[in-house]
């Protein structure tokens, strides 16, 4: 009995997972009020540009790395240059003062001790830029169900009061998770969209998709 009991809450816990991976890979909030896209910029963060990799590393193994025209590509930056060609707007990357691994799982651990710890990474250089736009299309990894924390000292370096966030995460199952909630306590002047979930993945194949999106967002 207890083993059929294991068996059927298995079942269940994954068919929820599943339909919370899937129900968010495109669910814009139609009901935020945003302001008209008039000037915008792309901001993200990825562990290429905050991790030293060896110039032979397989790109092929892993979900979060990219070979595009021979040059290695992070997911949330693929999504944002997408997103920046599009609109035709600068795209920024944050990027911390320190180094993440170039080991996966040691990065995921990093990741991981720095959420409990609340730490927030310093982070180089400035987006002055910033404060002309009214719109961000905002790209991060999922990380632990949560924002990077390097994202979190962006937001504590940032007020974004008035202006459009489209949010963009690139995941392995867990969507979203309470991104968007954290985002908008982080930021309650701006207008937060939960705009594309894209699995880490899927990311190569999905250009088109993100192009029609911020398309989509700039006709109004």
């Amino acid at each position: 009995m207890k083993a059929i009991k294991k068996a059927v809450f298995t079942i269940v816990t994954i068919s929820a997972l599943l339909l919370a991976s899937c129900g968010d890979s495109s669910g814009s909030d139609e009901s935020v009020k945003t302001v008209p896209v008039k000037k915008s910029a792309a901001v993200y963060f990825s562990r290429v540009g905050n991790t030293e990799f060896a110039d032979d590393i397989d790109a092929i193994t892993s979900a979060s790395l990219n070979r595009a025209d021979g040059e290695l590509k992070g997911n949330a930056q693929m999504i944002a240059q997408w997103a920046a060609e599009e609109a035709d707007c600068k795209s920024f990357e944050i990027v911390t003062e320190k180094s993440y691994p170039a080991d996966y799982d040691k990065t995921v651990d990093l990741a991981k001790d720095e959420k409990s710890a609340k730490e927030r990474p310093s982070l180089k250089g400035s987006f002055d830029d910033l404060s002309d736009c009214d719109t961000i299309w905002l790209v991060f990894p999922n990380w632990w169900t949560d924002l990077p924390m390097p994202v979190y000292s962006f937001f504590d370096k940032y007020d974004l009061s008035g202006k459009n966030i489209y949010v963009f995460v690139t995941h392995e199952g867990s969507g979203f998770s309470s991104t968007i909630k954290t985002i908008k306590e982080l930021e309650p002047k701006a207008n937060v969209v939960q705009a594309l979930s894209i699995r880490g993945g899927s990311v190569k194949d999905s250009e088109k998709n993100v192009k029609d999106y911020v398309k989509k967002q700039l006709e109004g």
